[in-house]
């Protein structure tokens, strides 16, 4: 099982700043991908933002020999600051529900981000945990699929997950940073503020299309 470690004040404070969508630009310039597709914010939160590590569950055909695992054990084991991330195959079913986001909000995690379904949205509204997922579902997860690891590497969303990689989620999504790729992000993102403000300037000013164009252009993917 992978350590966790804590995320660089100056990143946090970076990525704090930002939307989830400009992250995806800014690490594009690089080829690199990160944006999760399929999961949003659960309504009312979506004017919620999460900046964090990733504490990964996997849901899979379990084994005989497999440890006994289940949400709260690895809620319980999860440090204080990061971000739950459930791989269950995008299924509709629920693999999380309010109980558990009660003890991660207990355990001091800042949001749950869920490849699958959820259940119980209002009491995630009502006690103010995070909750992001690909949609409300009220029944059971298939039991053929069942917590079989954590702090494992995931996919979701078309997107690798490794316990301790960076997520970032608001209104317009989800984005798993990997750690290898924190310094092109820091070094891209002086490029993505100076497109999105000459962007700004541009139509403001009444700038062409040809103009605009050329300034959205430096943000391109890097041959």
């Amino acid at each position: 099982m992978a350590e966790i470690m804590p995320v660089p004040t100056d990143v946090m404070e970076l990525l704090r700043k930002v939307t989830a969508s400009t992250v995806k630009d800014d690490l594009a310039m690089s080829g690199i991908k990160s944006g999760i597709t399929g999961i949003r914010p659960v309504r009312g939160f979506e004017d919620t933002k999460i900046v964090g590590p990733a504490s990964t569950v996997l849901f899979s055909s379990p084994r005989p020999d497999g440890p006994k695992l289940n949400n709260y054990v690895v809620i319980e084991q999860s440090p204080v600051g990061s971000v739950l991330v459930i791989d269950g195959k995008d299924h509709d079913g629920h693999f999380a529900g309010d109980n558990q986001g009660m003890l991660a909000k207990r355990q001091g995690l800042v949001g749950m981000v869920v490849y699958g379904g959820a259940r119980d949205l209002a009491g995630f509204r009502e006690m103010g945990m995070p909750l992001y997922c690909t949609g409300s579902a009220t029944r059971d997860k298939p039991a053929d699929l069942q917590l079989t690891a954590f702090n494992v590497p995931v996919e979701i969303g078309s997107v690798m997950v490794r316990p301790g990689d960076i997520i970032i989620a608001d209104k317009d999504g989800v984005v798993s940073i990997l750690r290898e790729a924190l310094n092109t992000l820091m070094g891209n993102m002086k490029t993505m503020f100076e497109v999105e403000d000459g962007m700004e300037r541009g139509i403001n000013s009444g700038a062409s299309a040809a103009e605009l164009s050329a300034i959205i252009a430096k943000k391109k993917p890097k041959k």
